[in-house]
């Protein structure tokens, strides 16, 4: 899932942020994204099967690389 999510499938809230990894150069511009929910912070630490998105909501998280079936995976399908 590369395109943002238009509402969070466990709890139906349309506010999703992009997730940000690593160490990103703090700015206005990024300020304001952190402070209006459209970003969050996901760490320094990448995996290669972290997602993209998260529901500002209720924190689902969206957008992991395909699995071995071929299908998305959130992180309920993690558990």
């Amino acid at each position: 899932m590369t395109r943002r999510p238009h509402k969070c499938p466990r709890c139906g809230s349309e506010r999703i942020a992009r997730i940000l990894y690593g160490m990103p150069a703090f700015s206005e511009e990024l300020r304001r994204e952190l402070e209006s929910g459209r970003a969050v912070l996901g760490g320094c630490v990448i995996t290669g099967n972290d997602p993209r998105w998260q529901c500002t909501n209720c924190s689902y998280e969206m957008g992991r690389p395909r699995g071995a079936s071929g299908a998305a995976l959130g992180n309920d399908d993690l558990a």
